[in-house]
């Protein structure tokens, strides 16, 4: 018999696997837009500014937020993928997005009825709570 908190279909997760998906999904974007703010390098100090007595390496502390973020990412993004298929872009956009309905994605193409694009939608859940 299974527990309260497990889905028991096909892709088996549990409710707070799959809260924890759901919010690693949602912080895509929030991880899109620093991803890009990030991208230029570290400015050099100019004449007379006065530095804290921290002793750090600026150029490297932001090549590696760069890449954790776009880990955190390419997680999001091969879930998608593995789990959508044809319908991936589709389906990265649905996940990413916590306003974005089913019927939304109908009228942007969507080429696959309800039933086939929420088997998906749970096989993707699934595969990113493996991940993360």
């Amino acid at each position: 018999m299974a527990t309260k908190t497990e889905y028991t279909g096909k892709w088996k997760i549990s409710k707070f696997d799959y809260g924890f998906a759901r919010w690693y999904s949602w912080k895509y974007l929030e991880w899109l837009d620093e991803y890009n703010s990030l991208k230029d390098s570290v400015r050099s100090a100019s004449f007379g500014e006065i530095h804290g007595s921290k002793i750090g390496k600026p150029t490297e502390e932001l090549a590696t937020r760069r890449a954790e973020i776009r880990n955190k990412m390419l997680k999001v993004e091969r879930a998608a993928y593995d789990a959508g298929g044809e319908i991936a872009d589709y389906l990265l956009k649905y996940v990413i997005d916590e306003s974005m309905t089913y019927e939304r994605l109908e009228k942007m193409g969507l080429p696959c009825g309800r039933t086939y694009f929420y088997d998906k939608r749970r096989k993707y859940y699934y595969l990113l709570a493996k991940e993360i």
